[in-house]
């Protein structure tokens, strides 16, 4: 098991701050309002030099004495961090203890673990030495910081190695690479997005509650399904802009979510089929598409459709899939799960979905078979131009990179082609070689810049007026009959 460190503390001590400069990172939101950071956040650290792997936690603040049903769910959740944690990180003012204060420190001594205080905003010598006094509640470890200042920072990252290191830690996994599946549950607010997470891992990772927006931060789970390694980033509901102010802290979360979108190889796009597809939804599903990656369509709370009155199973879903179709025309290649999150119904089929698209952004087509099937489609349906081009063509092509699938061909221009061949190629490569599920780029890439620096191969009446230049000199001279006849001769005689 990796070694564990959860950051525990009371509103407003600038613990966010704390986790961001242990984790190098700004991963959790450093805010004034108080409870800015509801859920557990997670990041692993792999210290090479000291050959060791750990989890930093950032937990909820803790406020004791309010009834407040978040507040409730964010001290259960702190808990439970705590109990499975190795070294708890308690984050105070280096000048002064509260009441709230004394109610974490009795619950840690309770707890068992090891206890580091790290006496927050001590940005001078007199402060570090004021700092001292908080060893009055019980625990024998304090290192002074400033994260304003990043003082500190890296005696506490000391403090955690040789603790962990003494109780015999010096596991250090290694950091997720190619062979772990990324994929971002993202989707508007309150569509269930971390009802699905809870039912896949079977934990209560993020908060689940009837109330928009109450996932502000980006969550990083690591599942094992089969013998595939899976982390599942839980996003921050993505809002409207009318509904952001300007600076507001849902603006955080929206740069989050779509930053969890870059990371990711799959983009779970989870929509509430009850409300049905919204603007903001095609807008979310265009943002993966722009990012190329791999999409599945999830459509939560289907029992709620299912539940009206006078509706025919089979019909509905008929209907809903005739429904999809008009609103997703674009992307016919993805299917539809239709999910219960809150009962587990159909919720594995995402994982099992997940992986087969990644074996399907992985494929690769030899180039050999990829001309063959050039050459069939272009006798099936020759390409089309445009009104003032010549005639395109097709020299050859092959399959340049994987997830996303990329294919690059070789033409006399790209610009000869209707913009509409692409897609004919696009759809035809799906016919033939599957990749379902997951974007294709295709590449139409001119000859011209092989042959000439400046522009495409030269056409007969070019290589006439050279010839006639390299005998007559400046070509400008002759008048518009003569360089016709002229150049005529040439590509006679030269056989141009």
């Amino acid at each position: 098991m990796i070694a564990r460190i959860t950051i525990v503390w009371r509103p407003n001590v600038g613990k966010s701050s704390i986790f961001n400069s242990l984790t190098r990172h700004k991963i959790a939101i450093v805010s004034d309002i108080e409870n800015t950071t509801r859920d557990i956040l997670e990041y692993q650290m792999h210290d090479h030099d000291a050959e060791i792997a750990y989890i930093v936690a950032d937990s909820g603040g803790l406020a004791f004495g309010k009834n407040d049903e978040i507040l409730a769910d964010v001290r259960i959740r702190v808990q439970e961090s705590v109990n499975r944690s190795d070294i708890i990180l308690f984050v105070l003012e280096y000048d002064r203890v509260t009441d709230h204060d004394a109610e974490i420190a009795k619950m840690l001594r309770k707890s068992g673990k090891t206890v580091i205080i790290v006496a927050n905003k001590a940005d001078n010598p007199d402060r570090m030495r004021e700092a001292q006094g908080l060893l009055s509640l019980g625990f024998d470890k304090l290192v002074p910081t400033s994260s304003l200042h990043t003082r500190g920072i890296e005696e506490l990252r000391a403090l955690i190695v040789s603790e962990l290191k003494a109780t015999g830690y010096d596991y250090n996994e290694p950091q997720y690479g190619d062979d772990v599946l990324k994929i971002a549950i993202i989707g508007r607010p309150n569509v269930g997005k971390s009802s699905l997470v809870n039912a896949i891992t079977g934990e209560n990772r993020s908060m689940v509650m009837d109330l928009a927006g109450t996932t502000r931060d980006s969550i990083d789970t690591v599942v094992e399904y089969g013998e595939q390694k899976i982390v599942l980033i839980d996003t921050a509901g993505i809002r409207r802009s009318g509904k952001i102010w300007a600076r507001n802290l849902e603006d955080w979360s929206v740069m989050r979510s779509e930053r969890a979108i870059e990371r990711a190889d799959i983009a779970v796009i989870v929509m509430d089929a009850n409300e049905g597809i919204t603007g903001q939804d095609q807008s979310i599903v265009g943002k993966a598409l722009e990012l190329a990656k791999g999409l599945i369509l999830v459509f939560n709370k289907w029992d709620i459709v299912l539940a009206r009155k006078d509706v025919d199973q089979v019909e509905v879903q008929s209907g809903y899939n005739k429904y999809l179709d008009r609103k997703f025309e674009f992307i016919d290649y993805v299917t539809p799960i239709f999910t219960t999150a809150t009962n587990g119904k159909r919720v594995d089929e995402i994982l099992t979905t997940a992986m087969q698209i990644q074996t399907e952004r992985m494929k690769r087509v030899k180039t050999g078979v990829f001309n063959s099937f050039l050459e069939q489609i272009v006798l099936k349906h020759a390409p089309s131009g445009n009104k003032k081009s010549h005639k395109p063509k097709i020299f050859y092509g092959s399959q340049v990179d994987v997830n996303p699938p990329k294919f690059l061909i070789s033409v006399n221009n790209e610009k000869h082609f209707h913009f509409s061949y692409p897609r004919f190629i696009e759809n035809q490569i799906r016919e033939h070689f599957g990749f379902a599920g997951t974007p294709i780029i295709i590449e139409l890439k001119g000859r011209e810049s092989i042959y000439k620096k400046g522009g495409g191969l030269k056409t007969d009446e070019e290589k006439a007026e050279e010839v006639a230049k390299k005998f007559h000199g400046d070509d400008s001279k002759m008048d518009a009959s003569r360089r016709k006849r002229f150049s005529r001769g040439v590509r006679k005689k030269k056989n141009i």
